[in-house]
């Protein structure tokens, strides 16, 4: 038995599967854009959902252009010298989603994010992780579910 296996055997509410995390670094100019790419592309299902993402607050990013990068070497002259290790700041925030562990599922949410982005090399990471996924047949009284607090939204 996997160790997969063995935590789901262990669980009644719910089961894990694995998957894949993917985090995407987006610079402000990139609206809903990116995201909502990868929903047509891929669905962004989770259990009986769909389009689910989350989107972080804006941090900062840090990068020294190369020469051969579309934006080239960027050097810049503090008065007395040249200054060719110049670091550049963008406001990013982060993208992050999951997909079931399947390669074509994967590439194709990949090169969505690829093709709306507005890098031309976007910070992509990806992870084999485990997601968890609700089994609420049993769980629809539960006194803690939203549904059975009074929120209608």
């Amino acid at each position: 038995m996997t160790e997969l296996e063995t935590i789901n055997r262990a669980l009644d509410t719910c089961r894990f599967e694995t998957a894949w995390a993917v985090r995407v670094e987006l610079a402000d100019r990139d609206d809903a854009r990116v995201r909502e790419a990868v929903t047509a592309a891929v669905g962004l299902r989770y259990g009986d959902y769909q389009g689910v993402a989350f989107e972080g607050a804006t941090g900062m990013q840090f990068f020294q252009p190369l020469e051969g990068s579309v934006m080239g070497e960027q050097p810049h002259y503090d008065g007395e010298m040249w200054d060719f290790t110049r670091t550049v700041e963008m406001p990013v925030r982060v993208l992050t989603f999951s997909v079931p562990r399947d390669a074509a599922l994967l590439a194709r949410a990949v090169e969505a994010v690829r093709h709306s982005h507005s890098y031309e090399e976007p910070v992509i990471t990806v992870s084999e992780v485990m997601v968890c996924r609700a089994d609420d047949s049993n769980q629809r009284d539960n006194p803690n579910r939203w549904w059975n607090r009074g929120f209608t939204e």
